[in-house]
């Protein structure tokens, strides 16, 4: 918590304060848009490196190494569930609270499932290719930018909004903040190609995760 309010902090001071980039309650805004982007950048990172770092729950008989992967993607979930009050209470604080806030959790339900299914791919690849981890670090950088977490998709021109669009964090960001700040949001059918591209790099991380299984008794 303390981190990531920590993170909040420089933002807003930089931002609001030495960089106005003139956008309403930025606290709020730059809140929720590091609620969504915290927990995948915490996750995919160790997931990358969970069976290498677990090998030997890996190679035991009979133990599911598909586990190892998720449970990298869910302890970073706990962060979430810490701050969320917090977001709550100063989005009432700030008389803003809506009852579209309680579909929160659908948003969050697309990303676990999008974050499941990088992290059997990453995770899987890892072992038998040592450099995507710090590969990754390059990586989740240049989506830190390419994300809209300190700034407005008004403020992108017009020849470069398609990088928001084809970016599914891009998209989770923004449909979390249209949920709790009432801001204008993706559309039905960005919505729709994020949940189906979530759900299929799900399907594909699992069907490459365990294809990559067999040979993960020789490689670690």
């Amino acid at each position: 918590m303390i981190r990531q309010l920590a993170q909040l902090g420089i933002l807003v001071l930089v931002f609001s304060k030495f960089l106005d980039i003139g956008i309403e309650n930025f606290a709020l805004f730059v809140f929720c848009g590091l609620i969504v982007w915290n927990w995948f950048s915490a996750a995919v990172p160790v997931a990358s490196t969970s069976v290498l770092s677990k090998r030997h729950l890996a190679l035991q008989p009979g133990f599911p190494a598909a586990i190892i992967p998720m449970v990298a993607v869910v302890v970073p979930l706990i962060d979430v569930l810490v701050v969320l009050p917090i977001l709550g209470g100063l989005v009432a604080f700030e008389g803003e609270l809506r009852w579209s806030a309680l579909a929160l959790p659908l948003v969050l339900a697309v990303e676990l499932v999008l974050l499941i299914g990088v992290a059997w791919l990453v995770a899987g690849v890892s072992v038998y290719l040592r450099d995507i981890p710090n590969a990754l670090v390059v990586v989740m950088t240049l989506l830190f930018y390419v994300s809209p977490i300190f700034y407005d998709r008004e403020i992108v021109p017009e020849d470069y909004e398609w990088v928001l669009d084809v970016n599914p964090v891009a998209v989770l960001i923004e449909a979390a903040r249209a949920l709790v700040l009432d801001r204008p949001g993706p559309s039905a059918l960005e919505l729709a190609w994020v949940t189906v591209f979530s759900c299929a790099v799900a399907v594909l991380g699992f069907l490459a995760f365990r294809r990559l299984q067999r040979n993960f008794a020789d490689e670690l």
